[in-house]
């Protein structure tokens, strides 16, 4: 072989070989644009994901501004629109966008009401819609205390993601007009003068029709007949067609005349009822740590009033009143809501007067040995955690207690909104 047969033999190997290392850069590049578009398409995936929980959770508080610790049902009717039927269909559900790629609305949801309309936030948009839960269907009715909160998220390259929770509220009714809580509760329910105790709610003039509550609640069948030694011969006692002990009820037997519904166990279990207290003073109006100088806020049916210390109401009112310590009050305070004693729990009414109640009166020692709310004893005395509580009405009037399930909805607190279901579409 001459060298120009070489020379010719090395120019067609070094062609070959730029050909193939070209070809490897053309495919690295490919490869690597298109790792890019995937990578970005994923963020975008996220983002809008991210973007839709955000409006899930927007929508989860602005409903819990709205609509507090009363029923999700009115709340329901307005957003499902004129119809009255909530049809709203996240198959059907649309993004409008402008030439620039913004997100101008959402078509397709119907006469439905967004609760929260196309939002910018975080380079995107969220929207968020209510509807029932899967229960009660296209039904505005509440029967659950459950709703489904539909989160839309979207961003200028059109990606859009929808994600739902059913939510629930938080719903503190205690099923007495007086709940004396623990194994050997004290109760004396007025010995001077002629007292009523109504259990029927609201005394039929609100609440739930045919609805007839316990007087006083207790747990165990010790605790009942504790509690109905104290009767006394003065008092009234009526729920509905019942009188007298038969309105005296272990909240633990289905088998009681006024038995209610199966029993919340933070009325039985001592440290879930003290972290209850606890979240109470986070959410409170007020908190006061001195009995003798607490100034109570404006008055108001839903208004959270925590007293941790020894505390003696001088003034009626309404809302919810939790007293640590001993709680005093003359036999002329009326108070609409619930009281809650829990802590030393000891409750006394005293002195002349007609003063009403109208709520419910809860009362529990879960203060330990030393009989101190907040010490590292508490929930580590008596039975379970429990101590001797007591109710005391010894003043001269003839006041009225009367358990009223509107304004114990009223005075119970607003509790965020729960998560029990999840789910991305």
């Amino acid at each position: 072989m001459n060298h120009r047969q070489e020379t010719g033999s090395a120019l067609v190997m070094a062609i070959f070989v730029l050909a193939l290392l070209s070809s490897m850069g053309v495919a690295l590049l490919f490869l690597s644009t298109n790792e890019v578009k995937m990578s970005r398409a994923d963020t975008r995936s996220k983002q809008v994901f991210y973007l839709a929980e955000a409006g899930m959770e927007a929508g989860r508080a602005q409903l819990l501004i709205l609509n507090g610790a009363t029923s999700f049902s009115d709340d329901l009717a307005t957003y499902a629109g004129a119809n009255g039927v909530l049809d709203f269909d996240t198959n059907a559900v649309q993004a409008t966008y402008d030439t620039d790629g913004n997100v101008t609305g959402l078509t397709g949801y119907g006469d439905d009401v967004p609760l929260i309309g196309a939002t910018a936030f975080a380079g995107g948009w969220y929207a968020a819609f209510l509807t029932n839960d899967a229960i009660n269907g296209t039904s505005t009715n509440d029967t659950n205390n459950r709703v489904m909160m539909t989160g839309i998220g979207l961003d200028s390259e059109k990606s859009f993601e929808i994600v739902q929770a059913v939510i629930t509220r938080k719903v503190i009714i205690p099923p007495a007009a007086i709940m004396l809580l623990g194994p050997t509760p004290n109760f004396s329910g007025g010995q001077s003068n002629p007292k009523l105790y109504i259990g029927e709610d609201c005394n039929g003039t609100g609440g739930v029709a045919n609805l007839y509550a316990p007087l006083v609640g207790v747990i165990g069948t010790t605790a009942e007949s504790l509690v109905e030694s104290g009767i006394g011969t003065d008092p009234a006692y009526t729920s509905g067609p019942y009188t007298g002990e038969d309105t005296f009820a272990d909240l633990t037997d289905p088998t009681e005349p006024t038995y209610i519904e199966p029993l919340d166990s933070v009325w039985t279990d001592c440290q879930a009822l003290h972290d209850l207290v606890e979240s109470f003073r986070v959410i409170a109006d007020v908190v006061c740590l001195d009995g003798n100088s607490c100034t109570l806020p404006p008055s108001s049916p839903s208004r959270l009033i925590f007293v941790d210390d020894n505390y003696s109401l001088n003034t009626s009112g309404e809302g919810m009143l939790l007293v640590t310590g001993d709680f005093t009050a003359s036999g002329g305070i009326s108070w609409n809501g619930m009281i809650w004693v829990i802590g030393s729990g000891d409750y006394t009414r005293n002195g002349g007067g007609g003063g009403t109640f109208n709520g419910s009166i809860v009362i529990a020692n879960i203060a330990g040995p030393d009989n101190v709310y907040g010490t590292a004893d508490d929930c580590t005395g008596g039975d379970g955690g429990f101590s001797a509580s007591s109710f005391n009405e010894n003043g001269g009037g003839n006041g009225t207690t009367t358990y009223c399930t509107d304004n114990i909805s009223n005075a119970s607190p607003a509790f965020p909104y729960k998560i029990v279901e999840f789910r991305q579409l």
